[in-house]
């Protein structure tokens, strides 16, 4: 699939720092990069890049050590006079998980907000449809609805119209002066663009394993471990020392009662022999 180049302002192309964390919500993805894009209007960065996601595995469209990544893509319908879109990618195909959240944008005015867009979740299976494996990479995707199809206001060349035919004012200036034509095709004009609903966002990235809990380390009694005792109701004395009978030593302390138990048997036998 062919795509074209997307239009990112001069101004707009900025060199992130050390520590920068793209992180649009939901709403600013849809507003001012869906809906820009799919008029093929100038984009506020060029953080987010073309690709075709269905001819790629996921892993293969994230560089090494990133964690995710954010792409646009057009979707193409699984039939031509269907309705689906073709979700096969690479060496197996994206399924969808849970249901659609939709996308609203706050109103200035204190009106009701409008829906502009909707966000899908989706799983990569390996292999086909029916008998495929799933993985743990997940994508979302950001599609326009409702008041996001709505005509875009973009800027475009005043003598061409939507279609960038030449109109026939143009061409009847042109006949005449073609210097005068040259201004009035450099000269811009807003004009009402209806965004391309085939065009998404596409945040895709690998889910985190879930590591299990740090299991405390048993002492063993036989061994001579010792048990730690940490009294938090002193943290506040001067030395920042909690000192407690539980710090002694587990076999010294088993001696000691040993010790105890053979003494008052010694003395038990001999009050015996006494009488």
């Amino acid at each position: 699939m062919a795509f074209s180049q997307p239009v990112v302002s001069a101004a707009s192309i900025l060199h992130a720092p050390p520590g920068f964390k793209f992180r649009p919500t939901d709403e600013e993805i849809v507003l001012h990069y869906l809906r820009p894009r799919a008029v093929n209007a100038p984009l506020p960065s060029s953080f987010i890049v073309d690709v075709d996601v269905l001819s790629h595995n996921p892993w293969e469209l994230l560089p090494e050590g990133s964690m995710e990544k954010y792409f646009f893509s057009q979707r193409v319908l699984k039939w031509p006079l269907g309705n689906q879109w073709n979700r096969a990618a690479g060496d197996g195909h994206w399924k969808t998980s849970g249901k659609d959240v939709p996308i609203f944008c706050s109103r200035v005015n204190g009106g009701e907000p409008l829906m502009i867009g909707s966000k899908k979740t989706l799983v990569f299976y390996h292999g086909k449809s029916d008998f495929g494996e799933n993985t743990e990479w997940v994508m979302q995707e950001y599609s326009l609805v409702g008041a996001g199809l709505t005509p875009y206001r973009v800027m475009r060349p005043g003598g061409s119209n939507n279609f960038g035919e030449s109109s026939s004012a143009a061409a009847a200036i042109t006949e005449k002066n073609d210097n005068l034509s040259e201004a009035l095709n450099n000269c811009k004009v807003p004009v009402l663009v209806s965004p391309d609903e085939s065009w998404v966002v596409c945040r895709i990235y690998k889910k985190k394993k879930h590591m299990p809990r740090v299991v405390t380390q048993v002492y063993n009694i036989a061994e001579g471990g010792q048990v730690p005792f940490y009294n938090f109701l002193e943290q506040g004395n001067s030395k920042g020392i909690a000192i407690s009978l539980t710090d002694i030593p587990l076999q010294k302390a088993k001696d000691d009662e040993e010790g105890r138990d053979r003494s008052t048997n010694v003395e038990a036998n001999s009050s015996g022999v006494g009488e």
